[in-house]
């Protein structure tokens, strides 16, 4: 993972750069879930794969999981990327029908907000790296992540 980061004043432009690699036999699907600050805003999702690159479009989630299932019936690749819909600051990626022996480039970039700290005398950037487990009150104790 390779993280860059451009801040200016009380803001962060961020850009996270990740590598999926199918050491199977067999195309998979990944799954890959990632914190990110709840106030943060997603701008630009890409894949790419050998020389093929994918920009992400905006849709409806039901539009959008229906045709990652879509293409992944059919053996092509596919992705998504979308909220966790149990944790606001959580995301959940999905690189489909991965092949034996590739790898897929991921590059998220998002804005944040940054906070004040020290009595207001200095801001603080933060990368989440873990998604921690939650308390459920419902379930009655801690759930895991995703």
């Amino acid at each position: 993972m390779n993280v860059e980061a451009y801040i200016k004043s009380f803001a962060a432009d961020v850009t996270i750069k990740q590598v999926f690699r199918n050491n199977e036999t067999k195309p998979i699907e990944a799954v890959y879930c990632f914190p990110i600050e709840e106030q943060a805003a997603i701008y630009s999702f890409i894949a790419r794969i050998d020389v093929r690159e994918i920009i992400a479009q905006l849709k409806e989630k039901q539009e959008a999981q229906r045709e990652y299932s879509d293409a992944i019936r059919q053996g092509h690749g596919a992705y998504l990327l979308e909220q966790d819909e149990k944790s606001q600051d959580n995301f959940i990626i999905n690189v489909g029908t991965l092949l034996p022996g590739k790898e897929c480039h991921i590059h998220i970039s998002y804005v944040s907000e940054l906070n004040l700290v020290q009595n207001g005398s200095s801001i603080q950037f933060v990368v989440p790296t873990t998604i921690a487990p939650r308390y459920n009150p419902e379930k009655g104790g801690i759930s895991s992540p995703a």
